[in-house]
């Protein structure tokens, strides 16, 4: 069976903030974050979502330009329990692409994460690929997990008494 690798994450992020230059189209970053600490007996945020950006960057193939693709965010504990970000679509029209997203799924338990996206690719057949059916091997509903991986960890920490003087 052929089966293609749709896409190459070559960078995966999480971070406060984020802002775009109108002039040059570069993005400059805020405050990566690879801990998030959370008060004892903290709900969870509202919509399930801790309010950061993860910013996932993308190069595919010219095959693959001008597709409609999904993608999906995994948080990944260290004992394998995956929480998944709900699917976003989007239609890539350029060799390379960027993805923002705002929120980040808020897990069951506290601990050591990490943060992986999965993409799939849908629509039509490309010529000279072998098809299964009418589908392409990478179109049969399987998720491409990227090796790009970004450590998280949320820890319930108490909150230190303010210092007044």
């Amino acid at each position: 069976m052929v089966f293609e690798i749709v896409a190459h994450c070559y960078l995966l992020c999480v971070s406060s903030g984020s802002a775009i230059d109108r002039q040059s189209n570069n993005v400059s970053l805020f405050n990566l974050v690879e801990q998030i600490n959370v008060p004892p007996n903290t709900p969870p945020p509202p919509r399930g979502l801790i309010p950061v950006e993860i910013h996932a960057y993308f190069q595919l193939s010219q095959f693959h330009v001008q597709r409609e693709f999904e993608l999906r965010f995994a948080l990944r504990a260290e004992s394998g329990l995956e929480t998944l970000s709900e699917v976003f679509r989007h239609r890539v029209t350029a060799p390379r692409f960027r993805v923002r997203t705002l929120g980040l799924p808020y897990p069951p338990v506290l601990g050591q994460y990490t943060l992986q996206v999965d993409l799939r690719v849908l629509g039509e057949r490309m010529s000279g690929e072998r098809v299964i059916g009418d589908r392409l091997p990478a179109e049969d509903g399987a998720w491409q997990r990227q090796t790009a991986a970004w450590p998280l960890a949320l820890y319930e920490i108490e909150q230190r008494p303010k210092v007044t003087h």
